[in-house]
């Protein structure tokens, strides 16, 4: 299990350091540690699956867009993939907090750097196996 920045496990600061502009700092934690993981040879890529659902999920499309590369498989669960409309969801207005509002420029600016949606290269052809599950509700 990965505890990267932004989880709730170490309490409030650690949740706090991975807020809007700083989201990103999660998604490099949990590369790092997949990195790692494979340096060390406890996994190799092919054998390295991740798995997460809701603000998990949203970390599993950003895995999946920005380095397709480092996993074997990825399961995206009920996630936040398009961060232009989230806040149009059913609960999306009341996590504007904790990632930004992207009718802001300046918080567009950030968050388009982590909409999973915005971030597909339409040319490229060699994503991992993705399955994805979703619901009307998370």
């Amino acid at each position: 299990m990965a505890n990267i920045r932004g989880g709730g496990e170490f309490g409030p600061k650690w949740h706090q350091a991975a807020l809007r502009e700083n989201r990103k700092l999660a998604y490099d934690d949990f590369i790092a540690i997949a990195e790692d993981l494979i340096k060390r040879k406890v996994t190799t890529t092919k054998r390295l699956g991740i798995r997460g659902g809701s603000n998990g999920g949203l970390l599993m499309g950003n895995m999946f867009a920005r380095r397709p590369d480092l996993f074997g498989a990825v399961n995206c669960l009920v996630p936040l993939l398009d961060m232009k409309s989230y806040h149009k969801l059913l609960a999306g207005a009341s996590w504007v907090a904790e990632y930004g509002d992207p009718e802001k420029p300046e918080d567009w600016e950030f968050l388009q750097k982590y909409s999973a949606y915005h971030n597909l290269d339409p040319n490229k052809t060699d994503y991992p196996p993705l399955l994805m599950t979703t619901s009307t509700r998370d």
